[in-house]
């Protein structure tokens, strides 16, 4: 079966520098076990993972997670207890703010799906991550707002 080569992080797409083979007894492979052909392509993990961890289908969002033409794109807001506050398939509006008061923090996204919640042992960087689905659009919106700017969500009503 598929085992992680190194300590993945949620939210990304294993290459296949990131997996090794491992051989288990039959009686010890777990349902939903990976195989070495395996096509994860369309797949991202749904949260951290351990060198050497066997891979199974429960570690990674299914593909229909990521609607066709939409992409998970993964980000850090500041204050990772409003992390605690989401579950995965919530709706959030995203916000970028400055510290100029003289502005209304800016709408960069609306209603996009949170698709993954990684947890794991955190780093010295603050906040939480999460990840998203939205379109391309929206996440370059995103991409250039983390670098300049504080990202904050409001939860909003389902919309399926």
């Amino acid at each position: 079966m598929l085992a992680a080569a190194r300590d993945l992080t949620g939210g990304a797409a294993p290459s296949s520098d990131d997996l090794r083979t491992l051989e288990l007894p039959v009686d010890a492979v777990p349902e939903g076990a990976l195989t070495p052909g395996a096509d994860l392509t369309a797949r991202v993990l749904s949260g951290p993972v351990r060198s050497g961890e066997p891979l199974t289908d429960a570690r990674f969002l299914a593909p229909v997670s990521v609607p066709t033409g939409f992409l998970a794109y993964p980000f850090r807001i500041d204050d990772a207890d409003i992390s605690a506050l989401l579950r995965v398939g919530d709706h959030l509006n995203l916000y970028a703010a400055t510290s100029s008061s003289a502005e209304s923090a800016i709408l960069l996204a609306r209603a996009v799906r949170v698709v993954a919640l990684p947890t794991g042992p955190r780093t010295s960087t603050a906040g939480a991550l999460i990840v998203v689905a939205t379109t391309p659009a929206a996440v370059a919106r995103l991409a250039q707002a983390t670098a300049n700017s504080r990202i904050t969500v409001a939860l909003t009503p389902d919309t399926s």
